[in-house]
C-alpha cells in the first residue's frame, strides 16, 4: 500500500500545472516539502478537489478521519488505518462510503515508495512518472469536527487499486497500488456532481507500465531524514529487475 510518497513543490506551481485557484489560506509562496512523507505521521499535503464549482489547492492531513461523532482520540487512532482506501469497497466500508460520493480529490505526488520482498528482506524502491512532474494520485477527502475544541479536521486518503506487471514486480507482497490518473480523467474524479457509473469506471483505471519508472534506496529509508538525501540514496547495483523500466541513476 503507498503509506510514504514525495511532494516537493510550490502552491503556485501546482496552481499552474493544475489550472486551479489557491485556497483563501494558501500562500502562492507555500512550500511543500516532504521529500519522504510518512502517512503515519498524517503529514498536511497539498491537494486538489472542487468546491462550489472550482478547482483549487488546498492543505489537508493523510489519514481519512469521517464525519463522525467521536472523540478526537478515537478518530486519529481510526485515521492510521485510513491511510489508504481499496478501491474495491469503497462504496461499502463506513470510513469512505460518504466520502466516495461527492467528496473526491487528486494528490499530486513527485514519487512514492513501496517495498520489494526477496528472500525475506524487503528492498524500498522509489516509484516516479516518466513524462510529468507529479502522479495523479485518486484520493478522498473529509471533514471532522472536534466539538471539545471546537476545531476543524480537513483530512484524506489515497485510492488503491490491485497492481498492474511493473508494480506487482515491486510490491510483490500485497500486489496493489496507488490509483494514479490520467490528465484527462482528473475533472471527473473531482467532480461532486459526476454520476457513480463514471466514478466506478475510472476506479478500474490503471497507469500503464511505460508510464512508470523506479530505483531501489537504501534499506534505511525510514531512518533518513526529511531532506533531498533520501531521492539520492540510490543502489548502485540492486538484483536484477524483470522489469526494463528499473533502473538505478
Amino acid at each position: 500500500m503507498c503509506y510514504t510518497a514525495t511532494q516537493v513543490t510550490k502552491a503556485y506551481d501546482l496552481q499552474s500545472f493544475y489550472s486551479a485557484g489557491l485556497a483563501p489560506s494558501l500562500s502562492p509562496e507555500y512550500t511543500s516539502q516532504f521529500y519522504k512523507a510518512d502517512g503515519f505521521t498524517h503529514p498536511e499535503l497539498l491537494i486538489l478537489l472542487q468546491q462550489d464549482g472550482e478547482q483549487i489547492i488546498d492543505l489537508f492531513k493523510w489519514g481519512l478521519m469521517p464525519t463522525w461523532k467521536k472523540a478526537l482520540p478515537d478518530m486519529l487512532k481510526l485515521a492510521k488505518g485510513t491511510l489508504n482506501a481499496k478501491s474495491e469497497t469503497v462504496r461499502t466500508l463506513p470510513s469512505f462510503r460518504n466520502s466516495i460520493k461527492k467528496q473526491r480529490c487528486v494528490i499530486p505526488v513527485n514519487s512514492f515508495f513501496e517495498y520489494k520482498h526477496v528472500d525475506g528482506d524487503k528492498l524500498p524502491y522509489l516509484i516516479h512518472p516518466k513524462q510529468q512532474p507529479f502522479f495523479n494520485l485518486a484520493g478522498l477527502y473529509s471533514f471532522y469536527k472536534d466539538d471539545s475544541a471546537d476545531e476543524w479536521y480537513r483530512t484524506f486518503t489515497i485510492v488503491t487499486e490491485p497492481a498492474n506487471t511493473f508494480m506487482a514486480d515491486i510490491h510483490n507482497s500485497a500486489k496493489r497500488m496507488p490509483l494514479m490518473l490520467s490528465n484527462d480523467l482528473i475533472r471527473d474524479w473531482i467532480n461532486p456532481d459526476s454520476p457513480e457509473r463514471i466514478i466506478d469506471d475510472i476506479m478500474q483505471f490503471a497507469c500503464s507500465d511505460e508510464e512508470l519508472a523506479a530505483y531501489r534506496v537504501v534499506r534505511d529509508l525510514k531512518k533518513l531524514p526529511n531532506d533531498e538525501n533520501v531521492l539520492l540514496a540510490v543502489i548502485e547495483q540492486p538484483e536484477i529487475p524483470t522489469n526494463n523500466n528499473l533502473f538505478t541513476l
